[in-house]
């Protein structure tokens, strides 16, 4: 039996598709070889029963640990592919990046013989997938802190989930990126009027198309 892996869009590396028909498997052999184990007649074969146990719970933990990885993986991919985040959180984005190389490398061996008992052979894989894990529950401890920060500066980002104030953050040097998100921070505000390549404010337009046009021009520039 095989691990199902697919391409992972954008990313130029690999991620784990559909996992039920292994853990079926995987279920059915734990509880046949635990069974076994516990027979008066194991005897003769305990020694190699043992270490199909052995070998059973490892590929859960690896399975367990992998997804839980490739979970968090996937969701801060995106956020650290934009520079704005790599320079406004550089350790974080250290850490990033020490997961990221581990993980490409740990799929890219794994794509090459997809059989799962030749996978599970992947040198330290388990232990790569746990310091993997650790590091990412630290970025998002620090991503979380960061975003705090910048919600404590402008209380109205409190309106705005993470995933929508890093879609802002991502891209700090296009204003235009708020749009989407200015309902949700101002009551009465759907629109802005961006001009010129310096992206200045002259107008805000509200739900019902009314227009106010600035005396002061805003600008995003400064």
């Amino acid at each position: 039996i095989e691990f199902a892996i697919l391409e992972h869009e954008g990313s130029g590396t690999y991620k784990f598709a559909g996992m039920d028909e292994i853990q079926l498997l995987l279920d059915d052999q734990i509880v046949k070889t635990q069974t076994m184990l516990g027979s008066p007649y194991v005897k003769p074969f305990e020694t190699e029963t043992q270490s199909w146990c052995d070998t059973l719970n490892m590929l859960q933990d690896i399975i367990d640990m992998g997804l839980k990885v490739q979970a968090t993986w996937m969701y801060l991919y995106p956020i650290f592919s934009s520079p704005d985040i790599m320079a406004q959180m550089p350790e974080e984005g250290r850490r990033f990046t020490q997961v990221d190389k581990s993980w490409r490398t740990i799929m890219a061996q794994a794509v090459e013989n997809k059989l799962v008992l030749e996978v599970i052979k992947i040198d330290k894989m388990l232990d790569t997938f746990e310091k993997g894990n650790d590091l990412l529950e630290l970025i998002l401890k620090g991503l979380n802190a960061y975003l705090e920060q910048k919600r404590l500066y402008f209380s109205r980002f409190f309106f705005l989930s993470n995933d929508e104030l890093l879609e802002i953050l991502s891209e700090t040097k296009d204003p235009k990126r708020v749009q989407p998100y200015l309902k949700k921070c101002f009551e009465g505000i759907a629109k802005l009027t961006f001009v010129g390549t310096d992206e200045d404010i002259t107008q805000i337009i509200s739900s019902e198309k009314e227009m106010i046009t600035l005396d002061t021009v805003i600008s995003t520039a400064e």
